[in-house]
């Protein structure tokens, strides 16, 4: 077991150095417009000073280096790995068309990197990691795995009537609707969206960001840094209060049930649901919208 373990490791290890040379060129040649030779003669060194270092990290295998470990394939996913996976897309298999050139590579990096990170954490917890104290038991688990899907309804849906009754800001989400209209072109994106992302994200927001910074701090600071960088990835400012609200929400389980599990099944849940309705059932719900609105136009005509 051992064997295969260290052979993936090296393998996704290699990938992630090749995601990182070509972010590393890419870089180099559109921020800084530098030609091909000069951007590959400079990524060399540094993605050979990164390898050394990562490997550094991986050798020390503390708390802090593992956890750092596990944010820093986080960013070489959303960058390199996506950026090498569309090239690779688009120059050898000629895909041109957006969604599924965004759909393929998203799908590609991102089990690439789960599967980095699961490597990672894979005896994190036997090595001093995650939360201290009495893990909750298995039933006791399953009551608040199903709990927490009604209480991430709710602090979404409490933030956003904040959101839009004081701050005036419409509860439609542009990432989501990025997001959504990807998928609705290619189906299999969905996958990213109600499955794969949710576990990354709280193996990187929740056991790694705010589990660091739980053992050091206490729960409300560590959930505020831990919220405010959720938030902020997802490019989605003016709805940080919502966003906060839910890595708080979530961060609340990880704490109270010491698993991990729990948060990641109410984030999956809360995706799943979002996806399934705007994108599979979206025709449907139109059409009962147009049916609710003639309906009472027609009695409106009636009354009068």
């Amino acid at each position: 077991m051992n064997k295969i373990y260290y052979s993936f490791g090296i393998l996704f290890f290699v990938i992630m150095q090749i995601a990182v040379a070509f972010t590393l060129v890419v870089v180099f040649q559109g921020v800084f417009t530098m030609n091909s030779g000069l951007s590959i003669l400079l990524a060399l060194p540094l993605t050979i000073a990164i390898a050394f270092l990562t490997s550094r990290m991986v050798i020390r295998n503390t708390v802090t280096m593992r956890y750092a470990l596990v944010v820093l394939a986080y960013i070489v996913m959303q960058t390199g790995l996506a950026l090498v996976a569309s090239t690779l897309l688009a120059s050898i298999f000629n895909v041109t068309n957006q969604a599924l050139l965004i759909g393929l590579s998203s799908i590609l990096s991102f089990t690439v990197g789960l599967v980095v990170i699961l490597l990672i954490l894979r005896r994190d917890e036997q090595l001093d990691g995650g939360l201290r104290g009495q893990k909750m038991k298995t039933g006791e688990t399953v009551a608040w795995s199903i709990i927490g899907i009604f209480l991430v309804f709710g602090t979404q849906i409490v933030a956003g009537l904040i959101q839009s009754l004081l701050f005036g800001i419409d509860q439609g989400s542009e990432n989501t609707a990025d997001l959504v209209a990807i998928a609705q072109e290619f189906l299999p994106f969905i996958v990213v969206i109600a499955v794969i992302g949710p576990i990354i994200e709280e193996l990187v927001f929740r056991k790694a960001i705010f589990g660091w910074l739980y053992r050091r701090t206490n729960f409300f600071v560590a959930g505020l840094i831990s919220s405010l960088i959720f938030a902020v990835i997802h490019f989605d400012f003016e709805h940080i209060l919502i966003y906060g609200a839910m890595g708080f929400a979530f961060a609340f389980l990880y704490v109270k049930t010491k698993r991990i599990i729990v948060p990641i099944i109410a984030h999956i849940a809360l995706n799943s649901f979002v996806v399934v309705v705007q994108v599979l059932f979206i025709d449907k719900i139109n059409e009962f919208m147009d049916t609710a609105t003639f309906i009472f136009t027609r009695i409106g005509m009636i009354l009068l």
